[in-house]
């Protein structure tokens, strides 16, 4: 995947309320090469692995546990830019988080952010797709508080009824929230709600949004991404599922078969090249993120029928097998 981007706007509230965490702020974005100087922008971007670890040294340095989340609930949705205006245009809590799920991609790359209902819950799930950004626990507190925020607009009282998932293994998270309500080591960071708070009315708000043209900006916008960085996504994205088929992921990109594979072959990669760059990259970030989970577990979230075909893989890969990278990774921590 190319350098992935996230709107300077992001930055709003980092800088404002960092100060009273007891955190230099020139220091803080300095660690992490971002200009001292920068001014939020919403045409303006920075690379979202800078923006991650300002992410993290702010959850390493601050006085509280839930800063990021804290940020995130305090932050102007304004900032968002025309996707926020869509977001509180909306009449009702769930017009306002489909709107962010489905124009997320508009304001942060090689992320999702998807809405997903049963009969009796819904679960807005987070989490950046390029496996090299790692840690980010910081980065997912600070957008499920956007997402909390949102959700408070329309139920003031919510925060018992949210149950929250985490990628990263079991730590203090800070938030008031029982233990029942928090789980770790989950395929995306998540907030589920009762699915009845969908109908509840958002604040009636002086804002307007013409939907369809921010339709016709992302469709734009996915036009001129590369093929192989539209498929990579996807591909990060159901690795785990073992849901990877090649016709199917054309359909999905608004391309045939045949079409997918000469863009593909114009970048100079193929399908299958482009499939397995894609595991190997995950599986570097599932021996940092699950450091207790074995070869043949890795191996089967990553499509292998047999861990054996994996460490062969790997091994071509890497230049090392698997296991010897996870003790170079282990002997590296300590």
């Amino acid at each position: 995947m190319s350098t992935a981007e996230v709107l300077t706007t992001a930055l709003s509230g980092w800088t404002e309320h960092i100060k009273s965490l007891g955190i230099d702020v020139p220091e803080a974005l300095l660690c992490t090469d971002v200009d001292p100087q920068i001014s939020p922008c919403p045409r303006d971007t920075i690379p979202l692995t800078s923006f991650a670890r300002i992410a993290e040294f702010v959850g390493d340095h601050a006085t509280c546990a839930n800063a990021s989340w804290l940020i995130g609930e305090n932050y102007d949705l304004a900032g968002l830019g025309k996707v926020g205006e869509a977001v509180l245009s909306a009449r009702t809590l769930g017009g306002a988080l489909r709107r962010l799920t489905d124009n997320f991609e508009l304001l942060q790359d090689a992320s999702l952010l998807a809405l997903e209902t049963t009969a009796e819950t819904v679960t807005i799930s987070y989490r950046i797709l390029d496996p090299s950004i790692w840690p980010r626990h910081q980065d997912a507190l600070f957008s499920l508080g956007i997402v909390s925020k949102i959700i408070k607009l329309a139920v003031p009282e919510a925060l018992p009824f949210l149950e929250l998932g985490f990628e990263c293994q079991k730590r203090d998270t800070g938030l008031s929230v029982g233990q029942g309500q928090l789980d770790f080591e989950c395929e995306a960071n998540s907030i589920r709600i009762p699915v009845a708070m969908l109908d509840m009315a958002m604040p009636e708000l002086s804002h307007h949004c013409d939907l369809k043209r921010l339709s016709m900006k992302l469709a734009e916008r996915r036009r001129q991404r590369p093929a192989r960085e539209r498929l990579a996504g996807i591909i990060f994205a159901r690795l785990s599922d073992g849901d990877i088929h090649q016709d199917q992921l054309a359909g999905e990109i608004g391309m045939s078969s045949r079409t997918m594979r000469r863009r593909l072959a114009d970048e100079a990669i193929s399908f299958q090249k482009l499939l397995a760059d894609c595991r190997m990259r995950q599986a570097m970030l599932e021996f940092q993120s699950r450091p207790d989970a074995s070869i043949a577990e890795i191996a089967l979230r990553l499509g292998y029928a047999e861990h054996s075909t994996f460490t062969r893989a790997f091994s071509r890969w890497a230049g090392i097998p698997p296991q010897e990278f996870r003790s170079e990774l282990i002997r590296a921590r300590h």
